[in-house]
């Protein structure tokens, strides 16, 4: 103990150390920490060695002086806190609650102190002190009787208690449902009370001076009752409504609630700041009062509504105003996102009632809120915006104009991002970018040279070089770093093609400081190496570097995902190839042909699984020839990223009797070590045959790999060191293996190659309880190299798997089943990683995707809700305390567990909402025992409403196996959307 720390016993000794004590700034003990010790020592039985408190009704002729004082202190610490039911409420336990507002009413009613007395009590000759003492006893009766109602985390108690002591704030449920039931009793008495109290005179509350504490000396003591505090009306009015009015509504009694709130309402605006006696929040004031209202029929007026109000509004009056209330909150925040996401698929669901031009502002506007908010927004809205027009866009801007003064450094960085990725759509660039310079707020988010980047011609080239003739250019040296800026930041073919004929004309600034080659006025400037060595052999001409520019610029759009534009470099640099004089000219045109296959190449891989049957026809027969040029006859040979890029293209359309001898490939491609296997394997599954030792090539190219991956060590300094482990197999990295998934979209062979790595890491596991579900298990072996490690095989089938739903998160573009199957294998890597909600959230999703969200489902799809997969979800429920979910879970079982849904219907830490469940039971025992549950607890609200539903016809033990198969399925689907509603809205 601290030197400075004052035990609680000196203050029964000498009781004038109290009040310069708890003037200190922080005394230690604190005021409660005094409260909880006098109390508790107070109702202490004075046997030593028994430390059982006493009963409540004890009689009072067992009072003894000290136990006495020790009561008063605990009321003179009390008065120092101003008699905040708040704060006992969240730090001293109920029957210490009760102890201490029973002292205070025998301090003060000397007659009339038992509560159970008053409901005879007139409280017109009680004095200014006394009705404040009866008006904080029934105050602290409702709100008593309130709090158990409401959810709350229950406090964390030790199961080993320490010896030789005892916690005081514990108490038992017994104790606390005991005097709850006598409140209960009395919650009418109470109701009467403080209605009568509305109307009383002057009242006064006691202060630490008031109360006087016997001494050893003392026989009786007389308090000095003047000496209490004035309590304003106001504050004590309003507290006593607002009181009464949660405990009406907690009754359902909306109308009397409305009532008080109301007054309530009213009294609190005319209390100052930091009122001594008056707790009231004001928050929760605005939400119960605006809650009465609605359940009232009360309107309030439509501005002075909260946001969520008047969305709720709109969508019962045919969305009027919707665009400004969802533009509103792209600053506030109020309204779920759950909520505005529904009323966007609604209105896709119903196009012929909705115009399109409204459509499209609600996806505006939502995914203005997403890009705020960080989250994911729809990758298929550029689309959408770039068919809307002029039109759509000027929407945009405008939504964004309007509330851009109201966001913060992040919310306006997610802006730029958020456009510069949009301007990535085919066609948009042309419309958006001027938008954006017409919008002086957004386009200080940019700079000219990202403006430029987004749309070339977003700037006209510049006046002086256009109009400036060869001869004035070479004694005009000072718009050379104009015509720079031009040659690096322009795509745009005429701009870039003034601007080298322009460049080579004018002098430099300085004659003793050359000017640099075209080619070196950008180092990041690349292009295929056989195409740049046959440019260099043609005679340095204008043309030639114009050539060059046009390919590197090329190149630059390509990786930046701008394909269209990339094409159409390349078709200006073919076109102008052809005019280069030299032997060479043939081969450079043959080429940059090759050159553009691979961009398109590119492209369509980007865009799948979105691409036309004839477009995939069209290259797959021109990639075909490209390889079948490797011999080199016509001594022009595609280089190795073309055949890579080639043989990736006949993967992924499922070309693989091509990639298995239909055309003479190159044996120099490490690529092919890698697709041959994978390619036979593909093949072997869709003609439905045996092919072990094909199979087994793939697993060892594949483990190989991972064997190879790149580990660390730690040196006797302690430094991380890379090591490299190497396996005979190899044909890869491990990061070039994930570049080579990375475009692989072909579903059958992200499916062989899923099941492979996940078959290793079962193996590896070595846990039943945690496989993660493949298809295809009979394919593999059953043991693997021991150099393979846990962690590499998983962050690997983690990040393909991934992959894989991104690319197919539903059945649209491939078979349902496929995606259900990844779905399940991402949620059991999660559910192995102890990534409860994840895992959740992929258990439903695999349902949703497997049942096309159960529109084609009968009784929930039992190929995925399998026994084991619904065991895991419920412990992951448990996991997540979510207790109830758990509980409800067990019936989906084969064979209800009724052992762990009474264990999980018992818990007292669950966090989700008992009874909103409670429509989704259709076990009569379930419900049975949750009845008798509430009935012994005393809970009698979530008893009626689980008699409610036993009392349902179709949950009839007695109907036929019909009608029970269809409750359980109503139910089932019920509680899966609830369960995807919390989990998947994110």
């Amino acid at each position: 103990m601290a030197s400075d720390t004052v035990a609680w016993f000196e203050f029964l000794l000498n009781p004038s150390l109290l009040e310069s004590h708890l003037n200190q700034t922080n005394p230690e003990p604190s005021a409660i920490g005094l409260i909880i010790q006098f109390i508790y020592n107070s109702i202490k039985k004075s046997d030593v060695g028994n430390n059982e408190l006493e009963p409540l009704d004890e009689p009072t002729h067992e009072n003894t002086k000290k136990k006495k004082a020790l009561s008063l202190l605990a009321l003179k610490t009390s008065a120092h806190l101003n008699f905040n039911l708040e704060i006992f409420e969240q730090k001293l336990p109920l029957h210490m609650q009760d102890a201490l507002l029973v002292a205070l009413l025998q301090e003060t009613l000397e007659e009339a102190s038992t509560p159970a007395l008053h409901a005879t009590l007139d409280t017109g000759p009680l004095l200014p002190y006394q009705l404040f003492s009866v008006a904080l006893y029934h105050r602290y009766a409702l709100r008593a009787l309130v709090q158990a109602k409401l959810p709350a985390r229950p406090l964390k108690v030790s199961n080993v208690p320490i010896p030789g002591q005892q916690d005081p704030t514990q108490e038992s449920r017994e104790v606390q449902e005991g005097i709850l039931s006598v409140l209960d009793r009395g919650a009418d008495v109470s109701v009467r009370i403080l209605e009568q109290l509305l109307g009383a005179g002057q009242v006064r509350a006691p202060t630490l001076a008031t109360f006087t504490v016997h001494t050893h000396q003392t026989t009786s003591v007389t308090h000095a009752w003047h000496r209490c505090g004035i309590v304003s009306d106001e504050q004590f009015k309003c507290q006593i409504h607002f009181d009464l009015g949660a405990y009406h509504f907690l009754q359902e009694r909306y109308e009397d609630a409305f009532s008080h709130f109301s007054e309530a309402h009213k009294l609190l605006s005319e209390i100052g700041c930091q009122p001594e006696y008056c707790q009231v929040n004001e928050a929760h004031l605005k939400g119960y009062y605006t809650s009465c209202a609605s359940l009232c029929g009360r309107s309030t007026p439509l501005d002075q509504r909260s946001l969520y109000d008047r969305f709720l509004h709109s969508l019962g009056n045919g969305y009027q105003d919707m665009v400004k209330v969802l533009s509103d909150d792209n600053v506030a925040f109020e309204i779920p996102s759950y909520l505005r996401k529904n009323l966007e698929l609604d209105l896709q669901a119903r196009p012929e009632k909705t115009p399109q031009a409204f459509l499209l502002q609600m996806q505006t506007l939502n995914t203005i809120r997403n890009v705020l908010e960080g989250e994911l927004w729809n990758s298929s809205y550029p689309l959408v915006l770039a068919q809307s027009g002029r039109p759509g866009v000027q929407f945009l801007i405008q939504a964004l104009a309007a509330k851009l003064s109201k966001f913060n450094s992040s919310h306006m960085e997610r802006i730029r991002t958020f456009l510069m990725t949009i301007n990535l759509a085919s066609g948009l660039s042309e419309v958006l970018v001027p938008a954006i310079a017409a919008c002086l707020p957004l386009k200080t988010l940019f700079s000219h040279q990202e403006l430029l980047t987004m749309w070339p011609k977003y700037e006209e080239p510049r006046t002086g070089v256009k109009k400036r003739s060869p001869d004035a250019s070479l004694t005009n040296a000072n718009n050379l770093n104009d015509i720079i800026w031009d040659l690096i930041h322009s795509y745009h073919p005429e701009v870039l093609k003034d601007a080298v004929m322009h460049y080579k004309n004018t002098a430099p600034a300085r004659t003793d400081m050359p000017k640099k080659e075209i080619q070196e006025l950008n180092v990041k400037w690349e292009m295929p190496i056989p195409i740049y060595n046959t440019l260099m052999k043609f005679t340095q001409t204008p043309q030639r570097e114009l050539v060059y520019i046009y390919i590197a610029k090329a190149v630059e759009l390509a990786l930046a995902k701008s394909f269209q534009s990339a094409l159409g470099l390349l078709e200006e640099a073919n076109s102008h190839a052809a005019k280069l004089l030299g032997r060479d000219t043939v081969r450079l045109c043959k080429l940059l042909s090759w050159m553009m296959l691979m961009t398109k190449i590119q492209h369509c891989l980007h865009e799948l699984p979105c691409v036309d049957n004839s477009v995939m026809s069209e290259l797959t027969n021109e990639a075909r020839a490209c390889l079948s040029a490797h011999n080199g006859r016509d001594g022009v040979a595609p280089w190795t990223g073309i055949n890579n890029w080639c043989i990736l293209l006949l993967v992924n359309a499922g070309e693989w009797g091509s990639l298995l001898g239909g055309i003479s490939l190159p044996s120099h491609l490490y690529l092919l070590a890698l697709v041959k296997p994978l390619a036979a394997t593909a093949h072997a599954l869709r003609e439905k045959l045996t092919n072990k030792s094909v199979w087994y090539d793939l697993w060892d190219v594949v483990v190989g790999i991972l064997v190879n991956s790149t580990q660390h060590k730690r040196t006797s300094s302690g430094q991380s060191i890379p090591i490299e482990r190497h396996h005979d197999s190899v044909i890869m990295s491990r990061s070039a293996f994930l570049d080579f998934v990375e475009n692989l979209r072909e579903p059958s062979c992200l499916s062989i190659l899923i099941s492979l790595l996940g078959h290793v890491l079962n193996i590896l596991n070595q846990e039943p309880s945690s496989e993660v579900h493949i298809d295809h298990l009979a394919m593999w072996p059953s043991s693997v190299e021991p150099m393979v490690t846990m962690e590499t095989v998983r962050d690997t089938l983690m990040w393909l798997v991934d992959h894989a739903t991104k690319l197919y998160p539903t059945g649209t573009h491939t078979s349902a089943a496929l995606c259900t199957s990844w779905h399940l294998s991402r949620a059991d890597l999660a559910y192995m990683s102890d990534q409860h909600r994840n895992a959740l959230a992929g258990y439903l999703t695999a349902v949703f995707v497997a049942t096309d969200f159960l529109r084609n489902d009968n009784g929930v799809d039992q190929s995925v809700l399998t026994d084991s997969i619904i065991r895991r979800m419920i412990r992951c429920c448990m996991n997540l305390n979510c207790y109830t979910q758990a509980a409800i879970l067990c019936q989906f079982l084969e064979n209800i567990d009724y052992c762990t849904a009474l264990r999980c219907l018992q818990e007292r830490s669950s966090v989700d909402a008992m009874d909103a469940y409670y429509g989704c039971l259709w076990d009569v025992s379930l419900i049975e025992f949750i009845i008798n549950m509430h009935q012994k607890r005393g809970e009698l609200q979530r008893r009626d409403k689980a008699l409610k539903m036993m009392g349902l016809l179709e949950v009839n033990s007695n109907n036929n196996d019909e009608i029970q198969r269809e409750a359980a399925k109503v139910r089932k689907h019920r509680f899966l959307r609830s369960m995807a509603k919390q989990y998947l809205e994110e």
